[in-house]
């Protein structure tokens, strides 16, 4: 099975020992590439859940420097501009607020407890920057009895918090965790007495993995694009065999399990993950499903790129990889047949290809469970994003009826707009340092903080920039970072959405930056930090009118000796 959780519901807190030691061994540290920080606040004892969250943030490439803060301390760290939780100033801040203790505080109501935690977190947020990710209060083993108190209070302090809180934190819920242990095996009360910890110990590996997986995804997400199968996956039989009036779509009946998947997939995409088709079939008799069909939950035009045809489904998967101009990292492959999942595997290593259960009825369960599918939050960039590929295709259909590619360029516009960046794109560029890969000068991952002092030291170049044009608003596609030393300018981060090579927009971003920060006679440094997937902007530097010192890898831009090929078909518009 594959799995982002290396803990179960049958792990052990002895077991979760064992893995934290592996976890901080040689061999896996170094493999853990994405540097992060984390603050963990709580109401409850947590040493077992901060070691469970870094196990299992380093067992998916990710080095946590965790913060745990001294036992029921939130609010004081939270009150205090002084405290350890705002020096750390940390990317990422868990807020746990268990029911075992909340529930028993009587001095303010659930309302008045969400408005004055609401200003301390505003307070907080707009110090630190730190994205927040706030734990509800999880319903009590003392609430079965819908007319209790317990049930009561847990309930009124869980939807306040959301009504109070949902724009200015990302929101988790534990109930469903809890349910996949049981109340019982959760809620032992004598380990809330004599420990203080909110739950059994042996509930704590999966916990702190389940947290662990949702910060994974405001990380960078696991999935950016679905692959699905289409006979037996979207629908039930082979439509070459039953046509498509017979393919099983009844929703009261066998074909209830894929247009559960439907909807699963349709869910996914409204979130900004991608959808393509692979299928052995015939591309006539498979549209014919999507257009004759009422009960398709998905449509035709809900995916990206498809390759229907009797090839092996690793070369057309390439196929659509290199349409849409993306590696094989964060890409899921769906198939209910065994040999094409061996096949894909086999060739196309790096993708992930779930071993659906023969049993379709629990393959939602399955890959909801698998934490390849966990989407954290949802920007307005991702709610566009297919759109974006879409009227991608539809440039691509036009730069085929032009023979000189320059005039094509020409024709569609091209508007750019520089930004600061700012609190109000913030969030998108950090994003987008996180995830960027192909054109990305040095792979840097900043953290937070790091961002910040780019974004607000004096001597400081940190620029990202919008882009459009006739077909679509492409949103935040570059950052540009470059740090001034005593005697030239550095770059230090430059990356670029892939979507958007080949415009020259490279170009635009390098002349505005030497037209906003130097004059002739100035010298620019840069370096190219080779990685596994950035082999794409290894002569960026030099096409840019760079020279390279060979012995130390140094790339010297000298302004007004050098050139820089411009992009003159770009248009810059001002911020809105």
């Amino acid at each position: 099975m594959i799995n982002k959780f290396i803990f179960s519901t049958s792990s052990t807190a002895s077991e979760l020992g064992k893995k934290f030691k592996e976890a901080r061994s040689e061999d896996l540290q170094s493999r853990a590439k994405t540097k992060i920080s984390v603050t963990v606040l709580a109401n409850f004892s947590t040493q077992y859940l901060v070691n469970s969250i870094y196990t299992s943030l380093v067992f998916n490439g990710i080095s946590p420097n965790i913060y745990e803060a001294p036992f029921d301390q939130w609010e004081f760290e939270l009150n205090n501009q002084e405290s350890e939780t705002y020096r750390c100033g940390a990317d990422y801040t868990l807020l746990l607020l268990s029911s075992t203790r909340i529930v028993f505080d009587r001095n303010k109501s659930a309302s008045e407890f969400a408005i004055v935690l609401k200003d301390l977190l505003e307070r907080y947020k707009e110090k630190s920057r730190s994205e927040i990710v706030l734990v509800l209060p999880e319903s009590l083993r003392e609430g079965f009895d819908q007319t209790s108190f317990f049930y009561r209070s847990v309930s009124t302090f869980r939807k306040e918090l959301q009504r109070e809180l949902e724009n200015i934190v990302h929101i988790v819920d534990i109930n469903p965790l809890i349910m996949e242990f049981g109340f019982a095996k959760w809620h032992p009360s004598k380990y809330l007495m004599s420990a203080k910890l909110c739950c059994h110990p042996n509930c704590f590996p999966l916990y702190g993995n389940y947290l662990a997986s949702f910060i994974e995804s405001l990380v960078r997400r696991p999935t950016r694009l679905v692959i699905t199968d289409l006979d037996n996956t979207l629908w039930q039989g082979v439509v070459g065999d039953l046509g498509w009036e017979g393919v099983g779509l009844d929703r009261d009946s066998t074909g209830y399990p894929y247009l559960m998947l439907q909807n699963y997939l349709l869910s996914l995409k409204e979130a900004g993950v991608l959808l393509a088709i692979c299928s052995k079939n015939s591309f006539e008799l498979a549209k014919k499903v999507f257009d004759n069909r009422r009960e398709m939950v998905l449509k035709f035009d809900d995916f990206v790129a498809y390759e229907i045809n009797w090839e092996p489904k690793s070369e057309n998967i390439q196929k659509i990889l290199t349409e849409l101009n993306l590696t094989s990292t964060g890409v899921l492959f769906l198939d209910d047949a065994k040999f094409e999942r061996e096949e894909v595997k086999s060739n196309l290593p790096e993708v992930i290809v779930p071993e659906l259960p023969e049993n379709a009825e629990i393959w939602c369960e399955y890959l909801s469970c698998s934490g390849y599918l966990t989407v954290g939050k949802i920007n307005k960039e991702d709610s566009k994003k297919s759109s974006m590929y879409i009227a991608e295709r539809q440039r691509k259909e036009e730069a085929g009826k032009h023979a000189d590619y320059s005039v094509f360029l020409k024709n569609l516009n091209l508007a750019i707009t520089p930004e600061k960046v700012t609190a109000s794109n913030f969030d998108r560029v950090f994003e987008l340092i996180h995830k960027t890969n192909q054109f990305n000068l040095t792979t840097k991952r900043l953290t937070r903080g790091e961002l910040e002092g780019a974004a607000t030291r004096e001597n400081s170049f940190c620029y990202c920039y919008r882009l459009k044009d006739k077909y679509s608003d492409y949103g935040i596609i570059s950052v540009f970072i470059a740090e001034k030393t005593s005697k030239d300018w550095e770059i230090d981060n430059w990356l670029m959405s892939c979507r958007t090579i080949g415009r020259g927009v490279e170009n635009f971003v390098f002349n505005h930056f030497l037209s906003m920060m130097l004059s002739d006679g100035d010298i620019v440094t840069g370096k190219y930090v080779a990685s596994d997937k950035n082999n794409l902007v290894a002569t960026l530097l030099g096409k840019m009118g760079f020279s390279e010192d060979v012995k130390t890898g140094v790339c010297t831009f000298t302004v007004g000796r050098c050139r820089n090929p411009a992009a003159n078909y770009i248009i810059m518009s001002k911020p809105a």
